[in-house]
């Protein structure tokens, strides 16, 4: 009878967390670490002491349960499928087997945004189409021109803060069509400065 696999110390558990919700390299980059320790480290393959490491992750990553929007996400796994899943979801089935397990190496917001809106309800307000949900606003995103659906691409310009939206800027939903961990700040202009 072989002993039961020892069970993840929390540290790690954290660790492996933030890379699935951030992306590896924003988590090294925020441990002050090289990504090829943290994949090493979550691997169980890193040669030397994790001192420094768990030391690092206890002090700089906030400690955070299953989010709902994974366990939303394994829960319909679980039901219909994989397949089924990521079909709903909008996204591959690979995609939702990395996630799950831990294993997607980009940033994860863009899946975030799609199990909210399409399985939790969450919404979004958009400057063309109104309150919409968060998968919709997603699905915008990650749209290449041309559109055809005119709402679409106008939000599609009001999403990147272009055409008659730039004085608006960029939309504080847009993450980069998912590129990016969070959406980034447009620039101010002068148009935008407080005048005294």
């Amino acid at each position: 009878m072989t002993p039961p696999a020892p069970t993840p110390a929390t540290w790690l558990v954290r660790l492996q967390a933030a890379c699935a919700t951030q992306g590896l390299r924003a988590v090294a980059q925020q441990l002050g670490l090289s990504a090829t320790t943290l994949s090493m480290v979550n691997r169980g393959v890193y040669m030397a002491a994790t001192d420094r490491v768990a030391a690092r992750v206890a002090a700089l990553l906030p400690e955070q349960q299953d989010e709902a929007w994974l366990a939303a996400l394994r829960q319909l796994r679980d039901a219909q499928g994989g397949a089924q899943a990521a079909d709903r979801v909008g996204v591959s089935e690979a995609t939702v087997s990395q996630v799950l397990s831990g294993n997607y190496k980009a940033a994860t917001t863009r899946v975030e945004r799609r199990v909210r809106g399409e399985l939790l309800g969450a919404t979004c307000d958009c400057p063309v189409m109104g309150e919409v949900s968060t998968r919709v606003c997603q699905d915008v995103q990650e749209r290449q021109p041309p559109i055809a659906n005119p709402q679409h691409a106008q939000a599609w310009f009001a999403c990147r803060g272009r055409g008659p939206f730039t004085r608006a800027g960029v939309c504080p939903h847009f993450n980069g069509a998912g590129r990016t961990a969070a959406a980034q700040p447009a620039p101010a202009t002068p148009a935008q400065e407080p005048q005294p």
